[in-house]
């Protein structure tokens, strides 16, 4: 800045600013390089909302963290994960239904989500890694304090085949108001939250909300009309807010289109003898399909054909079991 001082006219209060300037710049600096030192210490890496590798549903929320410390790896099949939460005391009848729910999905390879809070959470972490799933943990605090602290061994597991997340910085306690934050990041990068046991007052419900916020579908598990474990889940049944769960395919009836690409499995004999049997125009509208919904207007532009025999075909080709219908006149092959 000594340069500066020879300047006729140069106020001297500029440079003063300039030097606090520089000396910020050198502060963050120094702060940054703190960081990269500490990740490299704890095999931790840094995803940008920029960057490729960064959760494709999570980008698509409105408030999308910028930045997400992970330690493990990502998969870009977490594009069709599952978020699970619930109590952090759950009953036994809790506990057997989240684990059957989990293992019906992992079976399907469909990545399980959660936060890793004792309870639900745990439970649905473990049986994700015994099935030999995928499943990511979304703490509330940085990635360096384990939290709860019975949870170490249940961390590194997850890290193996996963990834533990967190977009707060290194240090950071769990506080309660991290945990909202947490849980908006937990339903965003999930296609939907699965609500296994909530009080009326119960932190699953604002992840609910969340992720009706975030246009996600929401799916609870219902319990005793008179249990206080579940009437937080009872009453998203009540009103319509989620769709009543007793076993895997009330999700995949939801999800099932979204999720195609991941669980369709090759053709047996027998649909391949149907396919071979097909007349010209239920093959000519049977290979523009996809296992993504393709709307009848589309169907009708691509294939040519008036959209009355569009229709027509369609129908004996869901008949057949070949093609499925959803809701908006949308045509899925199954």
């Amino acid at each position: 800045m000594s340069e500066f001082r020879k300047i006729d006219g140069f106020d001297i209060g500029i440079i003063s600013d300039l030097s606090r300037v520089k000396d910020k710049q050198n502060l963050y600096e120094d702060e940054f390089n703190k960081i990269l030192d500490k990740c490299d210490a704890d095999d931790v890496k840094m995803v940008s909302i920029l960057d490729e590798d960064y959760p494709v549903n999570l980008r698509t929320i409105f408030d999308a963290p910028v930045l997400l410390y992970y330690k493990g790896s990502l998969n870009e099949n977490d594009k069709y994960s599952l978020s699970v939460v619930g109590t952090r005391v759950p009953t036994e009848y809790g506990k057997i239904i989240c684990k059957q729910l989990v293992e019906g999905i992992s079976e399907l390879g469909i990545p399980i989500i959660s936060g890793m809070a004792n309870g639900i959470d745990t439970v649905a972490h473990m049986t994700a890694l015994d099935c030999g799933n995928i499943t990511y943990a979304v703490l509330g605090s940085g990635l360096d304090v384990i939290y709860p602290p019975e949870n170490v061994k249940l961390y590194e597991k997850i890290t193996q085949s996963g990834a533990v997340i967190s977009e707060l910085d290194f240090g950071s306690i769990p506080d309660r108001v991290n945990f909202p934050r947490r849980n908006r990041i937990i339903c965003g990068i999930s296609l939907g939250t699965l609500v296994v046991e909530s009080g009326a007052k119960g932190g699953s419900l604002i992840t609910a909300q969340l992720a009706l916020d975030q246009n996600r579908e929401v799916f609870a598990v219902p319990g005793y009309a008179n249990s206080k474990k579940s009437s937080g889940t009872n009453e998203l049944i009540k009103r319509g807010y989620a769709k009543m769960v007793t076993n895997v395919d009330d999700i995949l009836s939801e999800l099932e289109y979204k999720v195609a690409p991941l669980v369709r499995k090759p053709k047996d004999d027998m649909n391949e003898e149907l396919i071979r049997n097909l007349n010209i125009i239920e093959k000519q509208i049977y290979v523009k399909l996809d296992y993504q919904p393709m709307n009848i207007d589309a169907i009708n532009m691509e294939t040519g054909l008036p959209v009355s025999d569009c229709l027509v075909n369609l129908l004996s080709l869901e008949l057949k079991g070949l093609v499925r219908q959803i809701p908006g006149k949308n045509f899925i092959k199954v």
